[in-house]
């Protein structure tokens, strides 16, 4: 084997090499630190979602939460319902329990479901108050968590992770739909540790997320175009402040998240909706909550999923519609008393992105300016509509009663 030599030139030329190469390294490093202080500009950071799912409590047993075990799906429910010793036609069988799935009724559920039974729940307090329906913190051991979702679908396999049907796809959607594109920009910050007064505005995006060479990892520092186009009915702003890198929005009307799943597009629709995220430069993780509607919640899942995929996470339609009317604990139906919301919470992951208008800042500010005020004047318009007719059947049911003469 032929050796080589080195002479001092070749010493001093290999030092040089050393110098620039550790000249090199620093500068890109200098660049990527510089890049990574660079997420907040002009006081404004932005952040998309990429991961969203409702907030379960699990203990490794699930004896704590469901002592009475896991509830049935439609093919176990079936079976009961129409044991096939009996003769028995498709109309009086399948076409029936397909029609109490879409359209369910008041009736009591003829088979057992199990709620959750536990005290611990993760989620916020909504309404400020403690009571017995209410569950703990399991970390922080605050009271007065309002969850009754959770109580709802807990004893869901379906809703479990890390294998629950609806855990994997529901919160894979998220990331590989751009129908699910939600952003959040947070402007007026002077610090992501600690500013006491930030503002939140709401966005739909219409692009593909950055992520690595191999696609399964969401990178920050890409860029989101606003959907100018469908998205205004989406735009939202409200007031948050950030305490200890924890940003705290307050509570506003309702919040509509796209949340398409197996490609059927579809929503969900929040109502007293409020954030509490750990920000960082270059991600954003915790919960948003609120109340869901109660109707938009179980039509959102029938669309994605219907009874056949139900069926794979053990999820019946019908027991979990009269499980979710049952325990809903908001806004109630000015006509029949009856509340039409739930309380819920969400575990949310978000990265950081560059949210942009295709016209430049001028045209985002006008846009979601206009935004803000149609959605307003929708909302009005729904509330003038809705109180017309209370106001009609009340006067029909007025009308239907006899006067005395």
């Amino acid at each position: 084997m032929r050796q080589l030599s080195m002479t001092g030139r070749d010493y001093r030329r290999l030092g040089l090499l050393a110098c620039v190469s550790s000249a090199a390294l620093g500068f890109m490093g200098a660049a990527t630190a510089a890049e990574h202080t660079t997420a907040l500009k002009n006081g404004t950071i932005g952040y998309v979602l990429t991961d969203l799912f409702w907030s379960v409590y699990q203990t490794p047993t699930a004896k704590e939460e469901c002592p009475e075990g896991f509830n049935l799906g439609p093919r176990e429910q079936f079976g009961l319902l129409f044991p096939a010793s009996k003769k028995r036609t498709v109309l009086d069988t399948h076409l029936k329990y397909e029609l109490d799935t879409w359209h369910p009724t008041s009736d009591p559920d003829p088979l057992p479901f199990h709620e959750v039974q536990g005290k611990f729940s993760y989620g916020m307090n909504l309404d400020g108050k403690i009571d017995d329906n209410d569950f703990v913190h399991p970390v922080s051991g605050e009271q007065g968590i309002d969850n009754q979702v959770y109580r709802a679908v807990g004893c869901i396999i379906g809703f479990r992770g890390p294998d629950g049907v609806e855990y994997i796809f529901q919160n894979k959607g998220i990331a590989t739909g751009r129908f699910n594109r939600t952003m959040i920009e947070v402007s007026g910050v002077d610090s992501l540790t600690n500013d006491d007064s930030v503002q939140v505005t709401i966005y739909r995006g219409i692009d593909r997320l950055l992520t690595d060479a191999t696609g399964n990892t969401i990178m920050p520092g890409g860029s989101q175009r606003i959907d100018t186009r469908w998205g205004s009915k989406i735009v939202r702003q409200m007031a948050g402040q950030i305490v200890d890198g924890v940003l705290t929005t307050e509570p506003i009307l309702d919040v509509v998240i796209p949340w398409q799943n197996l490609g059927v597009p579809s929503i969900q629709l929040i109502r007293d909706f409020r954030m509490q995220l750990k920000l960082s430069d270059d991600r954003a993780e915790g919960l948003v909550a609120g109340y869901a509607d109660v109707d938009t919640y179980y039509t959102q899942l029938l669309r994605n999923d219907s009874t056949h995929h139900l069926a794979d996470g053990q999820t019946s339609g019908i027991s979990l519609r009269k499980s979710l009317g049952r325990l809903a604990d908001a806004y109630p139906d000015p006509q029949t008393g009856d509340n039409t919301a739930i309380s819920t919470a969400l575990d949310s992951k978000w990265v950081q992105v560059y949210i942009q208008h295709p016209d430049g800042d001028e045209a985002k500010a006008q846009f979601t300016k206009n935004a803000l005020e149609q959605v307003e004047q929708d909302r009005i318009a729904r509330s003038n509509a809705s109180n017309d007719t209370h106001r009609q059947a009340s006067g029909s049911k007025a009308a239907s009663v006899p006067t005395a003469r």
